[in-house]
């Protein structure tokens, strides 16, 4: 089994508000990567660093344990909180996600992390990671080193190449975010 986990602790310092919240068609960003994971997971928690603002989500909703760590701290947060072996870790303001490709992913059992790769670039926030990723974790919260792949070459990891993410999704939208409010419009008729 694999839960889901939705970062949803950011700033938001770029976009000048709470992105998580922000209007995406009929409803927000948040809710829309929700609605995808509760399709394709049993369990689904949502780190964030004001539970109050996602009582309504039928999901298991956490604080970050070391807070103001970023998206490390978020995935730390989510295998120290999950049931199952691994999770599949996604940002809030990614809207254009694949349920074909996550579920592709979720079937890949080898490796400690299972992350998409496009050329140099991984997609570190859609990633599978196992719990034997933790002791790596803490070391480099301990050593304040927040950048995720620092300990990828520390941990078996499975690197899905670019064109088997085209299989998928010829023009690699599906990772596409939301930093700036400029960028609202291009998620709107991508």
């Amino acid at each position: 089994m694999t839960e889901a986990v939705i970062l949803a602790g950011g700033k938001s310092s770029r976009f000048g508000s709470d992105k998580a919240f922000a209007k995406y068609g009929d409803s927000t960003f948040v809710e829309s990567v929700f609605l995808c994971m509760k399709n394709i997971f049993n369990r689904v928690i949502i780190v964030t660093n004001n539970k109050k603002l996602y009582s309504g989500f039928d999901a298991k909703i956490v604080e970050d344990i070391v807070p103001g760590r970023g998206p490390l701290g978020g995935i730390y947060t989510g295998l120290k909180t999950a049931m199952s072996r691994r999770i599949f870790v996604v940002a809030c303001d990614m809207p254009l996600l694949r349920e074909d490709f996550i579920s592709y992913m979720t079937s890949i059992e080898k490796g400690d992390v299972i992350v998409p790769k496009i050329g140099l670039f991984t997609e570190p926030l859609h990633a599978l990671y196992s719990k034997s990723c933790l002791t790596h974790i803490e070391r480099q919260l301990k050593e304040n080193d927040n950048r995720i792949k620092s300990f990828f070459g520390k941990v078996q990891t499975v690197y899905i190449k670019e064109d088997v993410l085209r299989k998928f999704d010829p023009e690699v939208k599906m990772f596409f975010n939301v930093n700036e409010k400029k960028d609202l419009a291009e998620a709107l008729h991508v």
